[in-house]
């Protein structure tokens, strides 16, 4: 697990260090406010497409077999980024990326295999400070890389495959396969059954409920992603270093709360209500965040975000892998993260649009109204999972 956690971390890194910087990478090409979001949309678009896919797949071949391949090709991805000439290839070289981001569902995976249903809220919560720690890493030294008055975009991209090949070393040569992953059967057959059986339970009532809230949760977020580097532009006259500051402070929250909160909370409190809290915390922040009125003060909506984020999000995964059956664990958190993936296309381009049709403003004042009706939606879930 520790392995696991550490080629995680290191491939979160490699994405962390570019994702402060592609609005205005996008920007440097020509893009214009309502265009640079669609950068992230294009990632989870193509992540949409393979995400069932490789979580699937990791069902059948293992966790360890898919990380690698779909780490490699990770790696292509930026080295083109790097070497990108024109608006095209940054889209382009970032769809790439997407279609290989199957690696996290394949860690999502290894994790359940590793886990019972008591501690397993634990082991995402562990998961999910390896993410954090990717993302103060990540940004940190993207911000130190990309320079201040002249941005280099360059250099990040480069740093960033280096971050995916040191994780692809580590997965290579010293993370081996868990040992409670259920073999299946390969002849086609056996496996036309298995796939009609796996989209039967993944559209059952429980899991299509918090299908839905993972939903309108990532669309809220991924606005907020999509826009807030063009928002730091626009209201506090900062540029890409100072944007990749907040994200690494971001990290430092998602460090905190989900490598040393979550596993005692969800023991205390049961992952239903840290996904109430969570969610609960991530409309408060984006409703402050307007009214933050300046550079030193927007951190402290952006906790609320964060801490929610870090409550929510591995409850959700720990749910929706107990709400499956263990042989389409992977399967399901596969189509998690396709939900999610779905979410991070639409984030950006609606809160693109309603950046520059109503003010910089909006796109969070809409995603923290919206997360009202989703909290009365994951209520009765709380009765559902409390033991």
């Amino acid at each position: 697990m520790p392995l696991l956690y550490l080629v995680v971390c290191l491939n979160i890194a490699a994405l962390g260090t570019v994702i402060p910087l592609l609005p205005f990478y996008a920007i440097h090409f020509g893009a214009g406010d309502g265009t640079a979001p669609l950068v992230f949309s294009i990632f989870s678009g193509a992540g949409l497409l393979t995400a069932p896919l490789w979580g699937r797949l990791s069902d059948y071949i293992g966790r360890r077999p898919v990380m690698l391949t779909c780490i490699a090709t990770t790696i292509i991805s930026y080295l083109w980024l790097a070497n990108a000439q024109s608006l095209w290839e940054v889209f382009a070289s970032r769809a790439l990326a997407g279609a290989a981001s199957g690696w996290l569902a394949a860690a999502q995976a290894y994790v359940a295999d590793s886990t019972t249903e008591d501690n397993r809220a634990k082991g995402m919560g562990l998961l999910g400070a390896s993410i954090g720690l990717g993302f103060v890493i990540g940004p940190t030294m993207g911000g130190i890389a990309v320079g201040g008055a002249a941005p280099n975009y360059a250099l990040p991209s480069i740093l960033a495959g280096s971050f995916s090949v040191a994780g692809f070393i580590v997965a290579l040569f010293f993370l081996k396969e868990p040992m409670a992953r259920t073999p299946q059967p390969s002849d086609s057959e056996t496996s036309a059954s298995q796939t009609v059986t796996g989209w039967r339970v993944l559209t059952s009532d429980i899991l299509a409920r918090l299908f839905l809230i993972y939903l309108c949760v990532f669309l809220a977020f991924t606005a907020l992603e999509g826009t807030f580097p063009l928002w730091c532009k626009a209201v506090l006259s900062l540029g890409p270093r100072d944007v990749s500051w907040y994200m690494a402070f971001i990290g430092v929250i998602m460090v905190i709360v989900q490598g040393g909160l979550v596993g005692r909370l969800s023991r205390r409190y049961g992952e239903s209500r840290l996904m109430l809290a969570g969610i609960a915390l991530i409309a408060l922040g984006l409703g402050g965040l307007p009214f933050s009125g300046g550079v030193w003060m927007a951190l402290f909506p952006l906790t609320a975000i964060s801490v929610g984020f870090g409550l929510q999000n591995p409850a959700m995964q720990s749910l929706i892998s107990r709400a499956a059956p263990h042989d389409l664990q992977g399967g399901a958190l596969g189509a998690a993260q396709s939900v999610a993936s779905f979410a991070r296309i639409l984030g950006p381009a609606w809160g693109g649009a309603v950046f520059v049709s109503l003010g910089p403003d909006w796109p969070y004042f809409i995603g923290a109204l919206a997360l009202a009706p989703v909290l009365l939606i994951a209520l009765p879930l709380v009765r559902r999972f409390q033991p």
